[in-house]
């Protein structure tokens, strides 16, 4: 699992497992600390794999972000389950029936409308100011011109995104939105979502953008430059 999941920072996590399973296996990583012992024999160098849960955890130990999950964990059970599952479910549900109320946008799912679900959407949107859309350019006009940031691509999970993409006509798109609700999330958020999405179906973006094979970005970018760029 990663760390950021549960608002832990970047860069840690952690690998959980059946102890029998874990003991047999080949070290996630090879280095200090995974090893007990190293010889020589016959020419060769042998290994002597350490136990748990040192044999899964070569190189020096991310102390400050195990800290970190550590105390998000601690925070999340303190504000209790129900009051996180409802948050969260309350948004999406918001979120998604908005979405299905916005012209040519198709809300992207595995399983049907009843199912239980997390706080993340994936859709896509057919058109922009009357133009097929390019959701790279929607994702960036959302950021750019409205502070709101979403996800474009195929999320890590590319056979299933393109799978959802694919239309009756066969045409076969790759990459979609996906916007994701949290604990910091509320219903003024979801709504500036949905406004501005709306906004840039019908009318496109405000500002001009080139470099679309950089990634797209304002041309010229009339943000100011951070104090610390000054």
């Amino acid at each position: 699992l990663s760390g950021h999941k549960m608002y832990a920072p970047f860069g840690a996590g952690a690998l959980v497992g059946a102890a029998d399973w874990l003991a047999a296996a080949d070290p996630y990583l090879a280095g200090g600390g995974a090893t007990a012992a190293v010889a020589e024999r016959d020419g060769r160098a042998t290994v002597t794999w350490s136990g748990l849960p040192h044999r899964h955890e070569g190189g020096s130990p991310n102390l400050v972000g195990a800290h970190a999950m550590a105390v998000a964990g601690r925070a999340l059970a303190r504000a209790g389950w129900p009051v996180v599952t409802r948050h969260e479910e309350e948004l999406t549900a918001r979120l998604r029936d908005g979405l299905a109320r916005i012209p040519g946008v198709r809300l992207l799912s595995l399983w049907p409308g009843g199912h239980p679900r997390l706080g993340v959407v994936a859709f896509s949107v057919a058109r922009c100011g009357g133009e097929p859309a390019d959701q790279r350019l929607l994702a960036t006009a959302l950021a750019a011109e409205h502070g709101i940031g979403l996800r474009d691509g195929a999320f890590c999970a590319h056979p299933a995104v393109h799978a959802l993409l694919r239309d009756a006509d066969g045409h076969q798109p790759d990459r979609a939105l996906r916007a994701s609700v949290g604990l910091g999330s509320t219903v003024e958020h979801v709504d500036r979502l949905l406004a501005a999405l709306a906004d840039l179906v019908r009318d496109g973006p405000r500002w001009r953008y080139g470099h679309p094979d950089e990634g797209w970005r304002p041309v010229p970018d009339p943000r100011p430059a951070p104090a610390l760029l000054r």
